[in-house]
């Protein structure tokens, strides 16, 4: 794109304005040498007259003239939409460094001091119209990144509600005819019925992680503040993940210390986070891995959330790609997994969105530690005060 703008440097149309024939006759020379299109005026009236008839490039403008000076041309020049991007090279003959000055404040791109020096003049040009070139291209690459950026939201916004309301009624009629077949004993159906809730809850998953993470990449996510107690949201993290347990063999227990404490936090979001944490720890550890969501407070007075598990531990340099969008599958111990990878950095939006900290160490046999770090002001609790200062698992 660059590149294509550079070639048409040599072909570009120029304005040149200037009350002196003479400047005048020896500037349209030494620009046309060089392949331009010149067009020449005596004063900034006349100029404008140009502007708003021609696709002018560049503006080479004498500061004193009569009628409208340089400084007032390139004024308007910075004023109009369509012209606000056109460089401009000012002459001036004056020795005063303020002419320069408050060229550049009225928005003049270079300048050039009479008398000219016609041997680096047209260099002078050409640097000016190289470097708008490029600019230009920039801006351009600007626009077309942020609309194909609104496009992807539009996008993303429109298969949410397009792609959620019949999975929510595929999932939903899923689970009466599961319901139906083991009331009559019918096994084998029920596990296709199964198949296609657990299908249908998968997808709508992936669904909302996707919309998520478009909203975390464009600034902090939206929370919707309630009061929940930490049993609650572990209790509603833990719901989807049955089938998920089952299957792999792994053994869920839970360590809540004060877990009748309340938090004003988006009580689905940070379920989702604590939710994430458990299915990676066990998604990516051999079966039968033992997994354990704890909650304490740190000696700060800050409540932890942590999960725990006995695996393999991940090395260093996987644990970094793991925080990125869409690395998984070659941290798995079970080989290929199901998801897109947006797992931690999910959880690592959602605390942020809390003013939580969120930190995950592994040591190779050792296993792995996820937490979430709430900050004091979350607790609503009353009495938590109380128990602040004493001894407590995870310091901050």
């Amino acid at each position: 794109m660059a590149d294509n703008a550079l070639k048409q440097i040599g072909k570009s149309q120029i304005l040149v304005v200037d009350d002196d024939p003479i400047m005048l006759e020896l500037a349209r020379a030494r620009l046309e040498e060089s392949g331009h299109q010149v067009f020449s005026v005596g004063d900034g009236d006349q100029a404008l007259e140009i502007l708003t008839r021609e696709r002018i490039d560049l503006v080479i403008s004498d500061l004193d003239m009569p009628v409208m000076s340089g400084f007032e041309l390139t004024r308007y020049i910075r004023s109009e939409e369509a012209l606000k991007h056109t460089p401009v090279i000012v002459i001036t003959g004056s020795g005063h460094e303020s002419a320069v000055d408050e060229a550049f404040a009225a928005g003049a791109t270079s300048f050039l001091a009479k008398p000219i020096n016609w041997a680096l003049f047209n260099h002078s040009v050409r640097f000016v119209l190289r470097a708008s070139a490029v600019e230009n291209a920039l801006r351009l690459a600007r626009d077309q990144a942020e609309a194909g950026g609104k496009f992807k939201d539009s996008l993303m916004s429109l298969m949410s509600h397009e792609l959620r309301t019949p999975l929510n009624a595929i999932i939903g009629f899923g689970q009466i005819l599961s319901e139906k077949f083991a009331s009559t004993d019918d096994n084998l159906h029920k596990e296709y019925a199964d198949y296609v809730v657990e299908g249908g809850r998968r997808l709508l998953d992936s669904i909302s992680d996707m919309l998520l993470a478009c909203d975390a990449r464009s600034g902090p996510i939206s929370i919707y503040e309630t009061d929940a107690t930490i049993s609650e949201i572990v209790n509603l993290a833990r719901k989807g993940l049955e089938q998920t347990i089952a299957t792999s063999g792994a053994n869920l227990s839970m360590a809540l210390r004060d877990g009748e404490v309340e938090i004003c936090c988006d009580r689905a979001l940070v379920a989702r986070a604590i939710a994430k944490l458990i299915d990676n720890a066990i998604k990516y550890c051999p079966r039968g891995v033992n997994v354990v969501v704890a909650s304490s407070f740190t000696k700060s007075g800050k409540l932890a959330v942590m999960v725990l598990d006995d695996g393999p531990g991940i090395p260093s340099d996987k644990l970094r790609r793991a925080l990125d969008s869409f690395a998984q599958s070659e941290l798995s111990q079970r080989g290929p997994v199901q998801g897109l990878g947006l797992g931690l950095p999910l959880v690592s939006a959602i605390a942020k969105a809390h003013g939580a900290v969120f930190r995950v160490n592994s040591q190779q046999k050792r296993g792995t530690r996820a937490l979430l770090l709430f900050p004091t002001n979350r607790l609503v609790t009353r009495g938590v005060e109380a128990r602040i200062g004493e001894e407590r698992v995870g310091a901050a």
